[in-house]
């Protein structure tokens, strides 16, 4: 089995999708599953996790649609207020949909000491209760605040 484990799809919103640069103008268009399966069919690669590229539930939402509908997407790697109070409420909500195997946050985005920050550990070790993975999102200048969050939680899948 041959898996593309990172895969965006999305319908192309020019507001939405702003961080898509001059230099990325291909990338202006909708990326949906349809794209890709004759591609894959080509190429031996029997499915795809497809992650989110907007920070929204809206987003997850839709990418866990998108594998209800087409069976070589084996997994999604949504979105979730991971500094909200009630986490532990969302993610028993997302509970629901067994394609979701984990989350991100676009933490290029924050400050350098975002992963350290209280309440997105408190997320973060709730994750563990539902067996889900944390994929780290960093710029290089983040890296040493993200070895210090993963030592935080030795036993947590990043």
């Amino acid at each position: 089995m041959t898996i593309d484990s990172h895969v965006h799809f999305w319908n192309f919103d020019a507001v939405r999708d702003s961080w898509i640069s001059d230099e990325m103008e291909i990338l202006r268009q909708d990326f949906l599953p349809g794209h890709l399966s004759a591609l894959f069919k080509e190429n031996d690669i029997t499915g795809c996790v497809a992650v989110q590229a907007d920070q929204s539930e809206t987003e997850t939402l839709f990418l866990t649609k998108l594998a209800e509908a087409n069976s070589f997407i084996k997994g999604v790697v949504g979105w979730v207020d991971l500094q909200d109070e009630n986490i532990h409420r969302r993610l028993e909500y997302f509970s629901q949909f067994p394609v979701i195997k984990g989350w991100r946050h676009i933490v290029q985005s924050e400050p350098d000491d975002f992963l350290l920050e209280k309440n997105f550990c408190r997320g973060i070790k709730a994750l563990a209760d539902h067996n889900y993975t944390y994929d780290v999102l960093i710029y290089h200048h983040q890296l040493k605040p993200a070895l210090e969050f993963i030592s935080k939680f030795p036993d947590q899948n990043l």
